[in-house]
């Protein structure tokens, strides 16, 4: 008997040993609420606020980030995207903490973080709410809320005092203006550069996506001008693509680069840019619109110049073809604001049951032109007749084609009596002064290229 009142007076003890712990634990909500003021305490602590080095996905670069939080509930962000005529050069919006399932930061108006979100169609890999993973050292550490696998990462490092003084806004309207006279279709193509080597007569040729903060280093060679490079054997294909940064004026490598000519060896890790002009030459024969120039030096290598180009050296895959003619969907043929000409355009209205488009570049047959351009049409039948009109025999330079079309016709069928003005007008519509500009648009299954006139920026895809 007694030990059952040994074992009561326990139990009543523990009971009464728990009640009082469970009283001494503050409540959920009042965890919560202390979480939340530490983290904002975290957030706002820094005299300089924060620096990161964002990278939305491990498939772009990196974009230089200032934020500053305030006990208000505010954070101001400074960032170099020269988009939108630099509205997300500084903005100041509201953010939240808050705990769903962990301590969250949330920003809540529309900004720089937003606008990356939503790009391609919202595919970007941007993000605007993050999820508070600890500190290391001085650095809070968050990851991505609305990335479902590999979670970017955004480290907030304590911002330097110097900090704002090395975002590089001009440096980043600047670069975009290399991209206005560009294809557009498809994303369009990453900004070409000519990089001149001052002290060595080199150049080097690479493609810029000033959004996505990306590289593709395509070659290097002897000579200043895309002639001299094509007609010596002296040029190195380098082939390698990497991220960058913008900082203090400078582009960044984040894989440098390094290769060799006439027995030097250059390495590439950044690009100092500072003198900024648009007196570069003009990227169409018919008109003076000059391009942009940049003046620099790659550190430790040589002063540079660098130029808009055209040169892509896939594009010179674009060979004749004896067996087939190239040829697409009709409704691949744009005008200068991506408007398809079969679907609202002079395709459209003069032909409006052409099916596809024809480029005869070589073609071995008895009865067409080897050199011709024009439309299959359809009827509603499904029976099919082909309208071409021929252009001299030319070949590809570079990755450019020079089309001058001829007076002399092609019809598999005898056609309407205005068929064939209607067909002059629009080869001279799409091809202007002839030249175009060949890219080699990378796809899964096909080849497919695509053709740009630099002068009323039309462009047409073609399938090998």
């Amino acid at each position: 008997m007694r030990i059952f009142s040994l074992l009561a007076v326990f139990l009543c003890f523990v009971a009464i040993s728990c009640e009082d712990s469970d009283a001494d634990l503050p409540s959920f909500d009042d965890r919560v609420s202390e979480a939340i003021k530490n983290l904002t305490g975290e957030l706002t602590a820094p005299a300089n606020g924060w620096r990161l080095d964002y990278q939305p996905t491990p498939n772009t670069g990196f974009y230089y980030i200032l934020m500053d939080f305030n006990e208000d509930g505010q954070v101001t962000i400074k960032s170099d995207l020269a988009e939108s005529n630099g509205d997300f050069f500084e903005q100041t919006i509201p953010y939240r903490i808050d705990n769903a399932l962990s301590l969250e930061l949330i920003l809540e108006s529309y900004g720089f973080f937003h606008y990356l979100f939503e790009q391609n169609q919202s595919t970007f890999g941007a993000e605007f709410e993050f999820i508070f993973n600890g500190k290391s050292g001085d650095n809070l550490i968050f990851d991505s809320k609305s990335d479902i696998s590999n979670r970017t990462r955004l480290v907030f490092m304590p911002a330097e005092p110097n900090a704002e003084s090395l975002l590089s806004r001009e440096v980043s309207e600047n670069l975009n203006a290399f991209d206005e006279i560009a294809p557009q279709i498809f994303g369009g193509e990453p900004i070409i550069q000519q990089i001149i080597l001052e002290e060595d007569g080199i150049s080097i040729f690479w493609a810029m996506d000033v959004f996505s903060r990306t590289i593709q280093v395509d070659l290097a060679g002897v000579g200043t001008t895309v002639n001299e490079i094509i007609n010596n054997t002296d040029n190195v294909a380098i082939g390698q693509t990497t991220s960058y940064i913008l900082l203090d004026d400078k582009v960044v490598l984040t894989d440098p680069f390094t290769f060799t000519l006439r027995g030097s060896q250059f390495t590439v890790n950044e690009l100092s840019l500072t003198d900024f002009t648009m007196d570069g030459p003009s990227l169409c024969d018919l008109n003076a619109i000059n391009t942009p120039v940049y003046k620099g030096e790659i550190t430790n290598v040589s002063p540079v110049t660098v130029f808009r180009s055209q040169y892509d050296s896939k594009g010179m895959d674009f060979k004749p073809m004896t067996e087939n003619p190239y040829s697409v969907n009709v409704i691949f043929v744009f005008d200068q604001d991506a408007r398809s000409l079969a679907q609202q355009g002079s395709i459209a209205d003069k032909f409006p049951d052409a099916s596809g488009f024809v480029f005869n570049y070589g073609f071995d047959s008895e009865d067409q032109p080897a050199f011709a351009a024009g439309l299959i049409i359809t009827d509603e039948q499904n029976n099919s007749k082909t309208y071409l009109r021929e252009f001299e025999m030319t070949e590809t330079i570079a990755n450019t084609v020079q089309v001058t079309f001829t007076d002399d016709f092609y019809y598999s069928e005898t056609p309407e009596a205005e068929a064939e003005q209607n067909l002059r007008e629009i080869t001279d519509e799409i091809f202007g002064n002839g030249k175009m500009y060949i890219y080699d648009l990378e796809t899964d299954n096909n080849t497919v290229f695509r053709l740009f006139n630099p002068c009323n920026r039309y462009e047409l895809f073609l399938v090998q």
